[in-house]
């Protein structure tokens, strides 16, 4: 069987993608890292502005369902070019000050800009799936994370270093403004890759010019459900994600107040977490495709043992005080470095998961809900950690890395399924080989 390889415009088409996800996805935290300005300017209380930050996240959340279901039936390319514009317009305008004079029209501009966020997600898993092949894709959707956490550092780097010189409203313009011309760059230059064009029952039908014509309808909501791989892996994200939407929020605010460091130390913590973060990505997206391709059930297993032995930096990160003017604020960057490394275990390898037990044209209304269950709590995280404060940071902070232990053990049970849904979608697709062989 020949394999269908990546042509040079497939990789550049990627190359745009992962640029475009990254600063799309800067804007998601920089709020964390401008609190007490905004708190200043619109004379509101860090419990009203978690609120502002969590309906960031769900609205983006909840409506990118419809970019995942209509990225199964129509042009994942123009869906994409619009999430992005939809996302960066309203990025752009809470940088401009015209527009954000109020505090309603501030959390105007966030929640559109949401929406952007939450629908680049299913498009970009969708497009993935089909130019990698099974094995290799926990390494590219490790790739593709990477971008969505460079993209986090790199608007929490923006805003934290530069607030204080030229006000919070810069990071905002400049996170957007490179995307418009990269959305331009996109609609010119990429195509969408034939659907199946990686799965080996239909690689050489579609190399032969056959066309796999399937598409999702509303009655396949019940397959995606009643697959257990999806289910689990589905459910594992709510307590997994209480954590990021948590800590990921409000870590330079408890460093600040409570380990009483400068703003630009706590930024530099978060940093240091989100490079651990981003290596781990891509270490152990490596890892998990070696496993995968030894025993599928093995990538699973090896992210449950993780995510339980990256809860004890945690929570010494959290827990244990150092002195940050001397060699303790080194501790604390290990500490960070090391939480960030073992916990994003999963990030890769879940979504590798979900690719290799779904069919073609139902995955990006599959990730589109595994959208929603990754980012109900981390969405949540912002309101919660607020709700929480009357008990003080130091809980708040225990509270969100707890929900890591069963995370880890839902992770366990992932295992447990994952050969079977696969080893289905394999002789599902082999018989639909067959009929479009019969079909040409």
């Amino acid at each position: 069987m020949a394999s269908m390889k990546m042509t040079l415009r497939d990789k550049t088409t990627l190359g745009i993608l992962v640029a475009m996800s990254i600063f799309l996805l800067a804007d998601q935290r920089i709020m964390s890292a401008i609190l007490p300005e905004l708190s200043r300017e619109y004379g509101v209380s860090d419990w009203q502005l978690g609120l502002i930050g969590s309906a960031f996240v769900l609205v983006g959340s909840i409506v990118s369902i419809l970019f995942g279901y209509y990225t199964d039936k129509f042009s994942r390319k123009w869906l994409l070019i619009a999430t992005v514009l939809v996302g960066e317009i309203p990025c752009l305008f809470s940088g401009l000050p015209f527009f954000t004079k109020t505090l309603g029209g501030f959390v105007f501009w966030r929640v559109l800009s949401g929406i952007g966020v939450g629908g680049i997600f299913p498009i970009s898993l969708s497009l993935l799936a089909d130019y990698f092949k099974e094995e290799h894709r926990a390494t590219a959707s490790a790739w593709l994370q990477t971008a969505w956490a460079v993209g986090s550092i790199v608007g929490v780097a923006v805003a934290g270093f530069m607030t204080n010189k030229y006000g919070w409203r810069i990071s905002f313009v400049l996170i957007a403004l490179p995307n418009l011309p990269l959305a331009l760059i996109f609609a010119l230059f990429a195509k969408d890759p034939q659907r199946g064009r990686t799965e080996d029952a239909l690689e050489d039908l579609i190399q032969k010019g056959l066309a796999y014509k399937q598409v999702i309808r509303l009655r396949d909501f019940k397959i995606i459900f009643g697959n257990r791989t999806n289910f689990w892996t589905f459910i594992q994200a709510i307590p997994g994600t209480v954590p990021w939407g948590i800590l990921g929020y409000w870590i330079i605010h408890f460093f600040e107040n409570v380990r009483h460091v400068s703003k630009e130390k706590a930024t530099t913590i978060f940093l240091v977490l989100g490079l651990g973060a981003t290596l781990g990505i891509i270490f152990f997206g490596y890892i998990g495709e070696w496993l995968y391709r030894k025993n599928p059930k093995y990538n699973p297993l090896m992210c449950g043992a993780i995510v339980l032995l990256g809860c004890i930096p945690a929570f010494m990160l959290i827990n244990i005080s150092f002195d940050a003017s001397g060699a303790g604020f080194y501790t604390y960057l290990f500490l960070a470095f090391c939480m960030g490394f073992l916990v994003v275990v999963a990030a890769p390898n879940c979504k590798a998961i979900l690719m290799n037990v779904n069919r073609p044209e139902h995955r990006g209304t599959v990730f589109a809900c595994f959208n929603i269950t990754e980012n109900i709590n981390q969405g949540l995280g912002p309101m919660i950690g607020g709700l929480l404060l009357p008990f003080g940071y130091l809980f708040m902070m225990n509270f969100s890395i707890f929900w890591w232990i069963p995370c880890g053990l839902m992770l366990l049970i992932v295992a447990r399924f994952i050969t079977i849904d696969r080893d289905a979608l394999r002789k599902l697709l082999e018989e639909r080989a067959e009929e479009m062989k019969k079909g040409s």
